[in-house]
């Protein structure tokens, strides 16, 4: 009767102390809801869709040279290969977890010699004498208030989070690849610029110092042009130093030794074409696989999960352990019957005494919690809020495009004219020098205007989470076997 009545103050006690404090639901959403709408005034305009993204986004710059980079990146990029064995850990620790369900069992063997001291045993018999002991061990805690399962969970959680960064360097690598290939040949192009403006103003220099020597200009002209050739040869040795360094950056993207990228890149090409639409999709769909979205959201369930498993701590602890095995002095009689041991030890732990760490260390998961909750809405605002500022910088940088295009034909034409005017003796010479630098300024500021337009494209690819499920579990095993292989050879 007494022993009923202790149980029952032990259980009237556990309730009085979980009073209150409940665990949380892993499915919490976002506050912040997004109209299917949002799209609606980019969609105004005509190179926006709403068609279904595109995940291969480089595909459409129909750019053979690009497909190849990312091919290579695909396979031999660093950073991917160290995220998807990141993912692959993750994954092992969340199998490992899950086996915490049944009971954690080990084979057990020792063998030890001993000898007594001569003031310890007794007299006539042996003072040395082996003892040899086998057992499998057996230990397993019951998942009574969710400290098993709620592990589980965080350990999905952390998989999902792995998941998330790989798929999110995949992303990020395939932007900065594209990037920088549009950057290089949008240098390549300036530099063409350059080297042919270069050209004409030396020819322009040469023919002012021929008038000079003929009496027909002066000092003062020779001195312009030459100004001008200088300034001009001046732009271009950073723009041979940019073009450097964005080869050695794509050699390092590829896993490649910078200084050895292919041939093909080193030939000047214009720079691609970009595509007339680009789709959109569904906003809805969008935050579903932003990885950086479902980053914060694997973080807040992995904050959850330690929320409740400090919740748990209020409650007993049930664990059982076990053991059964053989042990003898003889190692003949070691398997006989008479040898076989046995052992259950099961019990119970309870932080009865130190109920109020229990609570604070509740408390400060409770706040982490609300924390993690609080960032995950801030990063789908900022999700939005990136995709929102891409389009609208892509389509006011077209339209900037087509401004500086119809301002590089007009000085184009003025140089032209005031050429013809100044060999005709009509003009000055500070008339001809003042257009042809008004058509240089012109077409770098077209230039860079076409590598913004395209590096202004790829960040809204990026935006969209563009090649972000590209990879299968096929080629995850096939890079894991790759990466063993790799290891194994460097050996």
């Amino acid at each position: 009767m007494k022993t009923i009545n202790y149980i029952s103050l032990v259980t009237l006690a556990v309730i009085l102390t979980s009073c209150g404090i409940t665990k949380r639901d892993f499915n919490l959403r976002s506050g912040v809801t997004v109209s299917d709408a949002f799209f609606e005034d980019n969609l105004q305009k005509e190179i926006y869709v709403s068609t279904e993204t595109t995940q291969k986004w480089w595909t459409e710059f129909n750019d053979p040279i690009l497909d190849t980079l990312i091919n290579k990146v695909l396979e031999h990029n660093l950073d991917i290969n160290t995220a998807v064995a990141n993912f692959e850990a993750s994954r092992a620790f969340l199998k490992g977890t899950k086996l915490d369900r049944f009971p954690t069992v080990t084979l057990n063997g020792n063998y030890t010699r001993t000898r007594l001291g001569e003031n310890v045993f007794v007299p006539g018999a042996n003072p040395t004498y082996n003892n040899f002991n086998g057992s499998f061990d057996a230990f397993w805690e019951a998942d009574v208030f969710g400290r098993v399962s709620n592990r589980i969970k965080g350990a999905y959680a952390n998989s999902q989070l792995a998941l998330a960064d790989m798929q999110s360097v995949y992303i990020s690598i395939f932007a900065e690849t594209a990037r920088n290939y549009m950057e290089l040949r949008g240098t390549q192009h300036m530099l063409s610029i350059a080297e042919r403006n270069l050209k004409g103003q030396q020819s322009t220099y040469d023919l002012t110092v021929k008038l000079l020597e003929a009496g027909t200009s002066n000092n003062l002209d020779v001195s312009r042009a030459l100004a001008q050739l200088e300034n001009t040869r001046a732009t271009i040795h950073p723009l041979k130093a940019r073009i450097e360094a964005l080869k050695n950056s794509l050699n390092v993207l590829i896993g490649e030794v910078p200084g050895e990228i292919d041939n093909t890149l080193l030939t000047e090409q214009p720079l691609p074409s970009l595509p007339e639409t680009v789709a959109l999709g569904d906003v809805n769909e969008l935050l579903r696989r932003r990885p950086d979205v479902r980053s914060a959201e694997a973080t807040l369930q992995m904050q959850i999960a330690k929320y409740n498993i400090s919740v748990a701590d209020l409650y007993p602890k049930v664990q059982f352990g076990g053991s059964i095995g053989f042990s003898a002095v003889d190692f003949s009689n070691f398997a006989q019957k008479e040898s076989f041991t046995w052992s259950i030890m099961p019990s119970i732990t309870w932080a009865a005494f130190n109920l109020g760490r229990v609570k604070q260390q509740i408390n400060q998961n409770d706040a982490l919690t609300l924390a993690a909750l609080n960032q995950y809405e801030k990063t789908v605002l900022k999700a939005l809020e990136e995709t929102k500022t891409a389009l609208a910088n892509y389509a006011n940088e077209l339209q900037r495009r087509e401004n500086l295009r119809a301002s590089s034909e007009a000085s184009a034409k003025a140089a032209t004219i005031a050429k013809q005017r100044y060999e005709a003796g009509l003009d000055n010479f500070i008339d001809y020098l003042s257009a042809e630098n008004t058509m240089l300024v012109s077409e770098n500021l077209l230039a860079t205007s076409e590598i913004t337009a395209s590096t202004y494209l790829i960040a809204i690819y990026k935006a969209l989470g563009g090649g972000w499920d590209i990879i299968t579990e096929d080629d995850i095993k096939t890079k894991i076997e790759l990466l063993k292989q790799k290891e194994t050879s460097s050996k």
